[in-house]
């Protein structure tokens, strides 16, 4: 390790910005393998910067290894930014590992708001209606009498069951309601978000309308409906 790092002292940091440059790259792909390949390299890398600087020192190779520790901390401070940027805004991949089966049964969210739509108190299937794209959506819904309380929306991936977005969208759609007599519109264009999936990477959601009594706390899910979504790409 002495004789290596004393002849071959730039190989550690030159290997930092490599490792760096490939996890940036990673981001925009999708095979866990590599991923964790590249993780574990980047943490052997970090451990044997510091190792290589203090052979260095002990050798007295003190010009090497001050121009390993300014490249070094160069590297990190150049990738740091793309590297954030990276992690928030790359793809997730989730609707292509998640794709809607052949035959499956689905409705997609409408695109304008102006669009008109018949609401039946006969059908069921007709009291929610998603509008939106791009992982951000909005909802109207339709419902009988009801006691004062909110509505929120639970979403879960169709095939395998998986909870959308479990700690922000209960919240971020949430609706208060008054007491009603009679079938009417409780929510007008409430927003929600939904964060898995990359833009335009579809997948099916199962969204479910839940309604929580505001004298008692008690939740009930009121109705449930398939939609084709797709997730923000932060």
């Amino acid at each position: 390790m002495k004789r290596f790092v004393l002849k071959y002292w730039w190989v550690f940091p030159l290997s930092l910005l490599v490792i760096l440059v490939s996890l940036l790259f990673l981001f925009m792909t999708d095979i866990p393998i590599i991923e964790n390949t590249v993780s574990i390299l980047l943490l052997l890398t970090l451990i044997a910067l510091p190792v290589s600087w203090v052979i260095l020192l002990w050798n007295f190779k003190w010009k090497h290894c001050l121009i390993s520790v300014l490249w070094s901390v160069l590297v990190v401070v150049l990738m740091l930014q793309p590297l954030i940027f990276g992690a928030m805004g790359g793809a997730d991949h989730f609707g292509r590992r998640h794709p809607i089966p052949e035959g499956m049964s689905y409705n997609i969210p409408l695109c304008s708001k102006d669009t008109a739509v018949t609401v039946d108190s006969l059908d069921a299937d007709s009291y929610l209606q998603l509008w939106g794209d791009d992982g951000c959506y909005e909802y109207d819904f339709y419902y009988g009498a009801l006691p004062a309380g909110e509505l929120f929306l639970r979403c879960y991936e169709a095939t395998k069951n998986i909870p959308l977005s479990e700690d922000r969208l209960p919240e971020s759609s949430k609706v208060r309601i008054d007491s009603t007599h009679s079938f009417s519109k409780l929510a007008d264009k409430a927003e929600f978000t939904i964060y898995e999936g990359d833009f335009g990477d579809y997948y099916a959601a199962r969204v479910e309308v839940w309604y929580r009594n505001a004298a008692t706390g008690k939740e009930k899910k009121l109705m449930e409906k398939t939609y084709r979504v797709d997730g923000w790409q932060r």
